[in-house]
């Protein structure tokens, strides 16, 4: 069955762009050298091909998209957009007994029977008879009124041999399939709505969404080539976050080296172990394991960017930048369970473990860290366990009893609104302002904090 959205795609051919400044959020799964500890994988060979969560904040140049009228050029190419849009656009709901729902186009029909086109976008279609005692109602679809903005032009421009997609308030360009979009725009969706009953009070811009723009890279080498030409911190990372694009840049998990060489290790170990008849069910469930996980990797990596997307686009982040680096990561992985705030049993892990060992951040370190590079300027060792602890902040936090005055601490940052002010805050230890809002000292939030994680 289809979703309940509009979406429209194309492929086109070349043209130019445009340089500006913009704050990048970026990785959410970074491929750190050595590392083998899964972000929530628990079977070692799944582990081997897995990578942890991490994130830094940056400034970088990269493209503008809306700035200055287009060229002729481009015209041309946002008439060629609007007329596939149009083309590719369904037209008819099918309802099918037994629920089943298509959305296509009728081709023909006779008084017994009703022939379906029904899309898959740029994927393909496939055309069928249905009786019409098969079908409860055909239903026409209002017509879309998709707007191919400058910004959509100037961004398939960027990407010429790369697929588009247009389902408001996302436009998509990937070399993926339309199957893998339609999932992202669900998932998407999801949060958005998850996002705004959970954080309401916090919403300061209520206002429709508009172009979000969104690269979904199956080519883990394109991935790295246009991180490496915009963002270069990020080369090894599977997703950021541009605020000043309000871009997401995201690479499928399943088209990774690690995954790939994983999947070849497999298929040895099955050659040399093809005479052992308990072998093959054991691979087949190893396998079966492993691609599970690199599709939960890319629903945690889509909803930790979108996450802060949506935080930047409701104006619940200061326009200034001003929050400290547990505070902004600590809320996309809150974001990043498949019901947001739900428990996150790979950070608490972590987090658990390192208590026990003693290696814990201290919580004022956590609390004071605001640097352009992120957790990544606390040192290699680090920036996992950095991340766990803002995740087990905020969901310490976002508890019943803590709730409002830790939202008043975010609206603290939020509601700065001159340079002047933002000036102060950045001089200001954010552990102060955390004290203030929640009206305790450090003292207490330390004991109340360890009382906490001991029963995570």
């Amino acid at each position: 069955m289809r979703p309940n959205y509009d979406v429209v795609c194309v492929a086109l051919h070349p043209a130019g762009s445009l340089p500006c400044r913009a704050v990048l959020l970026a990785g959410a799964i970074i491929l750190l050298s050595g590392c083998g500890q899964p972000t929530v994988a628990t079977n070692p060979e799944v582990a081997q091909t897995t990578t942890p969560v991490s994130e830094q904040h940056m400034v970088f140049t990269a493209t503008t998209t809306d700035a200055g009228p287009l060229s002729v050029e481009e015209l041309t190419r946002k008439t060629a957009l609007e007329a596939e849009l149009a083309n590719e656009r369904p037209t008819q709901r099918l309802k099918l007994r037994g629920g089943h729902v298509l959305e296509g186009r009728i081709v023909s029909e006779t008084p017994s029977t009703i022939r379906f086109h029904d899309g898959f976008g740029y994927s393909g279609f496939v055309v069928e008879s249905y009786k019409r005692s098969d079908v409860l109602a055909v239903e026409t679809l209002p017509a879309a009124s998709f707007e191919v903005t400058p910004g959509d032009v100037r961004f398939s421009v960027e990407f010429p041999q790369y697929h588009f997609v247009k389902s408001p308030p996302y436009t998509i360009v990937t070399d993926e399939s339309f199957g893998e979009v339609q999932k992202i725009l669900v998932l998407l969706a999801d949060l958005r709505e998850q996002l705004h009953q959970r954080f309401a009070p916090l919403i300061k811009q209520d206002g429709e969404l508009h172009n979000i723009h969104v690269v979904f890279f199956g080519s883990e080498e394109a991935f790295r080539k246009y991180a490496l030409r915009v963002a270069p911190s990020f080369v090894n990372s599977a997703g950021f976050f541009s605020s000043g694009e309000n871009r997401l840049a995201l690479l499928n998990q399943l088209g990774t080296s690690r995954y790939t060489d994983a999947q070849v290790r497999l298929d040895e170990r099955s050659h040399r172990l093809s005479n052992f008849a308990d072998a093959g069910p054991q691979l087949a469930a190893l396998r079966s394991d492993m691609t599970s996980e690199a599709k939960s990797m890319n629903e945690r990596l889509i909803r930790h960017e979108g996450a802060h997307q949506l935080f930047h686009a409701y104006h619940v982040h200061s326009r200034f930048g001003l929050e400290p680096t547990w505070l902004t990561e600590g809320l996309a992985q809150y974001c990043e369970t498949p019901e947001i705030g739900r428990y996150h049993a790979t950070l608490a892990g972590r987090v658990m473990r390192a208590r026990k060992a003693g290696q814990l951040l201290p919580l004022k370190t956590l609390l004071n860290h605001r640097d352009p590079s992120g957790f990544f300027a606390l040192g290699e060792g680090n920036i996992e366990l950095a991340y766990a602890e803002s995740w087990a902040l905020v969901y310490m936090l976002m508890q019943d009893e803590r709730r409002g005055r830790f939202f008043d601490y975010v609206k603290s940052y939020r509601d700065i609104d001159n340079y002047r002010a933002a000036q102060a805050m950045e001089r200001a230890e954010p552990e102060k302002l955390l004290e203030a809002q929640l009206k305790m000292n450090l003292n207490t939030l330390e004991s109340q904090w360890d009382s906490f994680i001991t029963h995570l």
